[in-house]
């Protein structure tokens, strides 16, 4: 038995290793990502697509949370001292877990937006295409922003550092008596709603979506239109299967990325630590995958963007093109001539 629990500490002690060089790749990929999504999106060949306004609004809160969680990672795995004056702090208790909360749950409600939004556009009811409008999708995105800002209001007013008079242990939890009522909120709703209510929402919209594309297709077009209609619906065509791509990519690695997260929380909720070491040394593996899946759930937009739609791959290529033609030159002429000044 001691050597068994030797073997676990060691898998332990090698896990850990790995996670502090993991958590190093998966906040430069995320962060790299996400600011490149976000200069991406905010073309003009792009930001006036409902869809691509729904992604930037997915990549600005994605750039937010790897700076709010795995940098802070980062900083405990290295240099506890100042990771403890910050988590030590009732601004952290409070402000910190309240941004994490409604910015996770707002991850996951664009992507389902985006994905309501495609279905509306490749659907063959003429009213339900007009909910896939540029004035619309700025409309929900600031309805969506509102309603989850006010719902996770209890946060920064219920909790607090307070000591628990059996452990003596001072901790950031509710200091209300309704703690059972925010158990539910904050652990078992955030939990089921990213791990198991958004992917199954995001299942069942990107069917639809393939489904709506096919059958679209089959249509016989009976009269022609004229030249300019016919470049202009050509256009928005392209744009709009570009889009489809990128989202359907998206949604089927956020549903697969998702499954371990929901597997260790289910685990956890109906079943305390196992005895068995075989079970044990399982759940440590697991947990630690289950972890790395979660983070590279925030930071897999613009790989799969890349990937998927030469649309996104070229409009990325004209930002940089412009950068290193026009803006880079007159960054160094500013940089020589202030250096000759000095």
């Amino acid at each position: 038995m001691s050597n068994i629990s030797l073997d676990i500490s060691r898998l332990a002690a090698i896990l850990l290793r790995i996670d502090s060089y993991m958590i190093i790749i998966l906040y430069i990929t995320g962060v790299g990502g996400a600011s490149l999504n976000i200069i991406t999106f905010l073309q003009k060949q792009l930001r006036r697509n409902s869809c691509a306004n729904y992604f930037l609004s997915g990549s600005i809160v994605d750039f937010c949370l790897m700076n709010i969680t795995l940098l802070l990672d980062i900083i405990i795995t290295y240099d506890k001292i100042p990771s403890n004056r910050i988590y030590l702090t009732r601004v952290w208790c409070k402000l910190g877990n309240y941004l994490t909360f409604i910015l996770t749950c707002l991850s996951s409600c664009f992507i389902i937006l985006a994905s309501v939004d495609r279905f509306c556009a490749s659907s063959l009811n003429q009213t339900l295409r007009k909910c896939s409008r540029l004035k619309v999708s700025r409309i929900v995105i600031g309805l969506v922003l509102a309603v989850w800002i006010l719902f996770g209001l209890h946060i920064l007013i219920a909790y607090d550092y307070i000591r628990d008079p059996i452990s003596n242990v001072t901790r950031c939890t509710v200091q209300t008596s309704s703690a059972t009522a925010f158990v539910v909120i904050d652990g078992y709703f955030f939990s089921l709603f990213n791990g198991a209510i958004a992917p199954f929402l995001l299942s069942v919209f990107g069917m639809t979506i393939i489904y709506n594309v096919r059958m679209s297709r089959r249509r016989v077009t009976t009269q022609a239109e004229n030249d300019i209609q016919l470049s202009r619906r050509s256009i928005a065509n392209r744009q709009h299967i570009h889009m489809i791509k990128m989202l359907l990519a998206q949604v089927l690695l956020t549903v697969i990325l998702n499954i371990p997260y929901v597997v260790i929380y289910l685990l956890g909720f109906y079943q305390s630590i196992p005895v068995d070491p075989l079970a044990l040394f399982l759940l440590i593996v697991f947990s630690y995958i289950g972890r790395w899946f979660y983070y590279m759930n925030y930071c897999k937009n613009f790989y799969v963007n890349t990937l998927t739609s030469t649309l996104f791959r070229n409009s990325l290529w004209k930002q940089f093109h412009v950068f290193f033609r026009y803006e880079l030159p007159i960054f160094t002429r500013v940089g020589v001539q202030f250096s000759r000044n000095n």
